[in-house]
């Protein structure tokens, strides 16, 4: 099997995509793929026969995750609930989590505890070993069922599904701890010992080196990014570059270089000896550093490689990379659902494949070059399915990046490690020379990210464009390795094709779609027209602190950000506000920060305050009034401009109302009450509606029985936060829309509600929690 073992990482690698998709026909390519190589390329039959094993037996190996599936009923808990602490506990200033396995327990499930601090403890290592939260340790927590609940699933498209990232994980449901007194745990396994060590060591370098410095250190050396700040980690994402942080093979090459030093050039032990340490000290150090897949990955790899080597053994990296791949899979089948495993073995099965090619420069330079070009092309459909972002430049940027972190911080972070026993004053000119560099670095990235950005955004790539673009960019590698330029030049095309193709879809697709997210208590509806004639948002909700009354980031980010990068949409040709409540403007400026907007229109009774409070953040946004009677001309349709026709003194009755046909006749209401819609009656008595947003989240305040009934609607929206404060939607306005048959979607029972149109026709699309 030697230099064969790729090809049954390459099969195991394609039943994970088989569980992950279904795809019935990815069997049969495989089945034919092995077929040709044997009968055409010499493929040896062990190597065919293992390869088709490994496919079939990883087909039933590896767990497929079904969400939504019951697997315990809580509601009669009155025992308390035991299991034992899986891994390390994680510990930052506002909480505490750990995983709690009780899959030998009464239970047979595993939980998610938190606790959320009042004030954040001093010490991570007192806290954990005070309370005995180690690897190992059996607890038992006292709780009662409300407290044990399934984890939210998401509800709009492209949203993070929060439940599905913990079955993934196999965690089923969530423990939310009021008291830490409810924990109570003993005993702990040998190995807490270690985990404790890492609690140890990081509170220690905490209080040696500064802030900013520290924060770098921790998520480095022990694989803990808890301190890292939002932005710079979105900064890091953006640009592909947050393989930079995760702990790897330069990790770890830098760590075997360090003992290496200071043991064999220190003249303490033998060459040989040393080898002996680090085999035993690698693993060790796995824990220490968090104990995350591409910990894992550069670990073993690394350890079996210097176990060939002391025993004077020939393996090829790529066997060794296979070996490591499928027993990791073997030891914990769930890791195939990790990022930091798909990352991390996508980047060096490229690399691998690739190192002829590479090898053939004497130039550093192009070697990093040629290094960035492999690892971003290879996790680009990674990088699209779960961020929907790819930055072209990213490649460059890397050029410049890596060999900062890779000669500089890196080191830097592992020697500050070890002289954070020497006296801090000494350790002062250390950390005010590293936070003048690396501030320099950082200004630098966000100026690139300001100025030189320019993203390709989409979702992610269907499973047969994913293998016909690994397909070709492995065929790309292959010709330039052959040196046959046209053939590699062809190739690179194909492998840009279905990037390009699912970069155009919406540009050549005739269908539109309607969406109304699922915000809580807020608007936010999106409207794209065929052939992205026309992106127009219409109003901009979010969540609010009652007690400040400030909009909060939440709804962009989570919601709003996700589906636009999804659909490639960098610019909106208009948002409109209805009116100016948080719940229906509070997304606006974090949309007007990344997003451009041709123009903002409002009603010619919109709050002057807020309209210069806009034009001071964004000077050069243009705002205009529109009024009643007034067409709003796009590409695909025209908005007709139904009301206010007066000031009706309150804000909510001042709303814009709109009229557009979208696949059928929709009436857009804002938070209308009755008495405009009697209003509207009187000025449009001949109006017929197929769908209404229900006005004002279905209050009693609107959609008056005979107002419902002139309008005749098919169908009707309403946007309504689950278990509100004000009882939205009321009953009164469910009891008239069913009274008159009209089929009623809502916001918190069937999640993100989207209308799929083409022509004059269409189709309703509902996201359920």
């Amino acid at each position: 099997m030697k230099g064969y073992w790729y090809y049954a990482a390459i099969t195991t690698g394609a039943a994970i995509l088989f569980v992950i998709t279904r795809a019935e026909w990815l069997p049969l390519l495989i089945i034919l793929w092995l077929i040709w190589l044997k009968t055409r390329k010499g493929l040896p039959t062990l190597p065919f026969i293992i390869s088709i094993i490994s496919f079939c037996f990883f087909i039933f190996y590896i767990p497929e995750v079904e969400e939504g599936v019951e697997k315990e009923d809580f509601q009669h808990q009155s025992s308390p609930l035991t299991g034992s602490i899986n891994g390390s506990v994680v510990i930052t200033e506002d909480y505490m989590q750990f995983q709690l396995d009780g899959s030998q327990s009464e239970s047979n499930v595993n939980f998610l505890v938190m606790y959320f601090f009042d004030q954040s403890p001093r010490s991570q290592a007192l806290f954990v070993k005070n309370n005995e939260l180690l690897h190992g340790a059996t607890c038992t927590i006292y709780t009662s069922h409300e407290s044990i609940e399934k984890p939210p699933s998401s509800t709009n498209p492209a949203q993070f599904n929060y439940q599905q990232f913990l079955l993934q994980k196999d965690i089923h449901y969530q423990i939310i701890m009021e008291d830490v007194d409810q924990l109570h745990c003993t005993n702990p396994k040998p190995l807490s010992h270690i985990y404790l060590l890492r609690h140890q060591l990081i509170d220690y370098v905490k209080g040696r080196w500064s802030d900013e410095t520290v924060t770098w250190l921790t998520s480095i050396v022990f694989g803990d990014d808890s301190m890292m700040d939002e932005p710079t980690e979105e900064l890091f994402q953006r640009w592909s570059l947050s393989h930079i942080i995760a702990i790897s093979g330069s990790n770890i090459t830098l760590i075997i270089t360090i003992v290496f030093l200071l043991l064999v050039k220190g003249n303490i032990v033998t060459k040989e000896r040393a080898q002996t340490l680090l085999i035993l000290f690698l693993p060790f150090y796995g824990i220490l550093a968090g104990g995350e897949p591409s910990v894992w990955r550069a670990v073993w790899m690394i350890t079996i490689l210097l176990i060939v080597q002391k025993f004077k053994k020939k393996f090829l990296y790529i066997d060794i990379f296979s070996f490591v791949f499928m027993s990791l899979i073997l030891f914990d089948p769930y890791v195939i659902y990790e990022l930091g495993f798909q990352f991390s073995f996508a980047v060096t099965f490229g690399i691998l494949l690739s190192a002829k090619w590479i090898t053939h420069s004497t130039s550093t330079l192009w070697n990093i070059v040629q290094i960035s070009f492999v690892s971003q092309m290879a996790i680009l459909p990674l990088q699209l399915h779960y961020f929907y972002i790819f930055q072209p430049l990213s490649i460059l940027l890397n050029v410049i990046i890596i060999p900062y972190f890779t000669f500089l911080v890196i080191p830097f972070m592992y020697i500050a490690t070890l002289f954070s026993f020497f006296p801090k004053h000494l350790l002062l000119i250390l950390d005010n020379s590293f936070q003048w560099i690396h501030s320099i670095v950082v200004a630098f990235l966000v100026w690139v990210d300001t100025y030189l950005s320019f993203p390709l955004l989409m979702s992610g790539l269907s499973i047969a464009a994913v293998f016909a673009y690994y397909i070709f960019f492995f065929r790309f590698m292959y010709e330039l390795e052959l040196k046959r330029m046209k053939m590699a030049f062809l190739s690179g095309v194909l492998f840009c094709l279905p990037v390009i193709i699912g970069a155009l879809k919406p540009y050549v697709s005739d269908e539109g779609i309607v969406t109304m997210f699922d915000i809580g208590q807020g608007d936010a509806i999106l409207i794209e027209t065929p052939y992205r004639q026309d992106t127009i948002l219409l109003d901009a909700g979010s969540t609010f602190d009652f007690e400040s009354m400030e909009a909060n980031r939440g709804v962009y980010k989570q919601i709003l950000r996700p589906y636009f990068y999804s659909r490639g949409i960098t610019h909106l040709d208009a948002i409109i506000l209805t009116h100016e409540d948080l719940d229906h403007i509070g997304s606006l400026e974090y949309i007007l920060e990344e997003v451009t907007v041709d123009t903002i229109l409002v009603s010619s009774f919109f709050d002057d305050q807020i309209i210069n409070d806009i034009q001071s953040l964004f000077p050069k946004q243009i705002i205009k009034r529109i009024e009643a009677g007034q067409i709003i001309k796009a590409d695909f349709t025209n908005f007709y401009v139904l009301s206010p026709t007066s000031d009706h003194q309150t804000v909510n009755d001042n709303s814009l109302v709109m009229y557009a046909d979208l696949g059928g006749k929709w009436l857009f209401t804002g938070d209308i009450g009755s008495g405009v819609e009697k209003s509207l009656l009187n000025n449009h008595p001949e109006m017929n509606i197929d769908i209404l947003k229900i006005a004002h989240h279905g209050s009693d305040t609107s959609s008056d029985s005979e107002f419902i009934e002139k309008i005749d609607p098919d169908f009707g929206l309403i946007s309504v936060g689950r278990n509100n404060r004000y009882g939205h939607p009321a009953v009164e306005v469910i009891e008239t829309m069913e009274s008159k048959s009209i089929d009623i979607l809502r916001t918190d029972m069937h999640g993100a509600i989207q209308y799929f149109f083409s022509n004059n026709q269409g189709t309703f699309l509902i996201h359920l929690p």
